[in-house]
């Protein structure tokens, strides 16, 4: 690896100016930014590209995401520690550990992103009750054609309980798209395909109510609002550019929080008879307290009833 280095350093001095024009100039080269802080300081910004072979060629390159000390051509897809075609979520990387931005160059034209499907969202990302939604949902009829958001490669086709007939694609910029609840698939794992490209059938498969299209934007394993990305009412990107800071991860520290919190949580099971006042004083809580943690807005319980008390 060493002798690798070193002759790589020979080339790339010998033919800076040649490679660095020829990269800049190429329709299909990918830009990332790496920033020293998380401040955004374009002035602080250090950078590598990646040409239209897939080859990185970078100059003093720091990233706390990717260990690149001994190695010095990458593929566009080896931020990822592998490839696995069986387990739709990649591990998530702990982002609270990073501390510079990276920029994602999104598009370099306008065909580099196509909407995968041009609907109404029926549910953002965020919490749902007790649960977080990791994407949005898009309302469509069953048959209704999804098609891939980026260039990229199929990772993941097959049938899951919870999210259906499911397509991920992994693109060249480093985010993974997710396609939830098809009624059908076109695409095989290893598939190479184009932004645009028609991936299966919208539809209603696994836990799903009604015809509708779960959409996921994931990086390294966590999932990104994909309104921070998208547009969906003009169906077109925000920017050609993506900030990704420990920031953009911030709602993962709530989801922590409230986890920590539900494991404190003490449930009980409403017995004949029993009022909120009665089991709120068997508990040492108040009325109030229980109308909150449970969402009740009268007074009435049944019996049966599983109430959390604190």
């Amino acid at each position: 690896m060493k002798h690798k280095i070193v002759l790589f350093f020979i080339i790339l001095s010998c033919f800076t100016c040649k490679l660095f024009s020829q990269i800049t100039q190429a329709s299909d080269s990918f830009i990332v930014y790496e920033s020293t802080n998380d401040s955004i300081d374009l002035s602080n910004i250090q950078l590598y590209f990646v040409d239209s072979l897939g080859y990185y060629f970078f100059s003093d390159f720091t990233d706390s995401i990717l260990d690149i000390s001994d190695e010095i051509e990458l593929v566009g897809f080896t931020m990822y520690s592998g490839w696995d075609s069986t387990q739709i979520h990649y591990p998530k990387y702990d982002f609270s550990t990073k501390t510079d931005t990276t920029y994602l160059l999104l598009a370099n034209t306008n065909d580099d992103y196509v909407h995968p499907f041009k609907g109404v969202v029926t549910s953002n990302f965020g919490w749902r009750k007790r649960r977080f939604h990791y994407g949005i949902d898009v309302n469509l009829n069953t048959g209704d054609t999804v098609v891939n958001a980026f260039h990229g490669i199929v990772r993941i086709t097959k049938l899951s309980k919870s999210y259906g007939n499911v397509v991920v694609v992994r693109h060249e910029n480093g985010l993974e798209t997710l396609y939830a609840h098809l009624k059908s698939r076109f695409v095989s794992s290893g598939d190479t395909i184009k932004a645009g490209a028609p991936i299966g059938l919208g539809g209603n498969t696994g836990r799903s109510r009604g015809s509708h299209l779960h959409y996921e934007l994931r990086y390294l394993g966590v999932a990104i609002n994909p309104l921070d990305i998208i547009n969906f009412d003009t169906y077109r990107l925000n920017n050609d550019t993506l900030a990704i800071s420990k920031n953009t991860f911030d709602y993962m520290h709530k989801i922590s929080a409230m986890k920590a919190e539900a494991k404190k949580a003490k449930w009980v099971v409403v017995k004949k008879g029993e009022s909120l006042s009665v089991i709120a004083s068997r508990n040492k809580t108040t009325i109030s307290r229980l109308k909150q943690l449970n969402n009740i807005k009268g007074t009435m319980i049944r019996q049966g009833q599983k109430l959390r008390v604190r």
